[in-house]
């Protein structure tokens, strides 16, 4: 097995990640569903190691091109929704980018994250202090929201390849918290050849300097003192990631995002930074999309 790059190693540990294909389904059920025109709707249910159902949605195009791209959705506090948006179903049209992945021929299996739409834990009537309870509790065991996050995303990774190969590489696509999850993912995980992180970019320094409070999944034990977010950004090798990000949002400070900008190796990411804020502009999704589907 080749040697890991240090900096790679850095953040599967402070994760307690371990190789990437050991995170496997413990079982997956499929069922066609109704779909609109033009591509293939199924429900698949993947169960991870630790017992969790992660519900998904999965649109395969008529005449798929190759590509294979796992599209995560936003947080906005808005735990209601979370596959449904990314799918085109309900909440923000903007955001609607897995249907349009698959008219350009990309497989595209979209999941709740933890805490979402049919994974709300349903401990309280109120979901954001229940995400950051199950936060709390993790770190007090030594992990972290975003370490589950990373898994369940490791596990579906495994499940995509099995099931249709990764000749193209497997691509990740996210907005927000979506665009969070999948930074993490790529710093860890080679499968991932290729991604898209919208809105998602920013440092904890930058977080606590101006009093965001952002969701709990960002707060990993040991990641301040380890180089902060530059250092998950610097654990990208050989992968194409691109990044755009409001340079007037107000969620994450410029300051931060042209920090971890700064520490991505050489030729690994491509930055559109644009006048506006929490967004992605049509122009830019469909400069994600043509990153995805060209080089996926």
């Amino acid at each position: 097995m080749a040697e890991l790059p240090h900096d790679r190693r850095a953040i599967r540990d402070l994760l307690e990640f371990d190789e990437p294909e050991q995170y496997r389904p413990l079982s997956v059920q499929r069922r066609p569903i109704a779909g609109p025109a033009g591509m293939y709707w199924e429900r698949v249910e993947i169960v991870s190691a630790d017992g969790d159902v992660i519900p998904c949605f999965l649109l395969i195009p008529e005449e798929p091109t190759g590509s294979n791209v796992i599209a995560l959705h936003q947080h906005a506090g808005s735990f209601a929704l979370g596959k449904s948006e990314a799918a085109g179903l309900n909440g923000d049209r903007m955001l609607a980018y897995g249907p349009r992945l698959c008219k350009q021929g990309a497989r595209v299996l979209i999941p709740d994250l933890l805490g979402f739409e049919e994974r709300q834990r349903a401990w309280s009537s109120d979901p954001a202090a229940d995400e950051s309870l199950d936060a709390l509790l993790r770190i007090s065991n030594g992990g972290s929201l975003q370490a589950k996050h990373t898994r369940d995303i490791a596990t579906i990774t495994t499940w995509m390849i099995e099931s249709f190969g990764d000749d193209q590489g497997i691509g990740v696509m996210g907005h927000s918290l979506g665009g969070q999850v999948a930074l993490f993912n790529l710093a860890v995980d080679p499968r991932l050849t290729i991604g898209v992180v919208s809105c998602g970019l920013g440092t904890l320094a930058s977080f606590e300097a101006h009093h965001i409070k952002h969701n709990p999944a960002w707060f990993v034990p040991g990641l301040a003192t380890a180089g902060d977010v530059p250092c998950v950004a610097a654990a990208l090798h050989q992968q194409q990631v691109l990044v755009t990000a409001g340079i007037d949002d107000p969620l994450f400070p410029l300051e931060g995002v042209h920090a971890v900008l700064a520490a991505f190796e050489a030729g690994v990411c491509t930055a559109e930074l644009f006048v506006g804020g929490h967004e992605l502009p049509p122009r830019l999704e469909a400069l994600a999309i043509r990153h995805l589907t060209a080089e996926c």
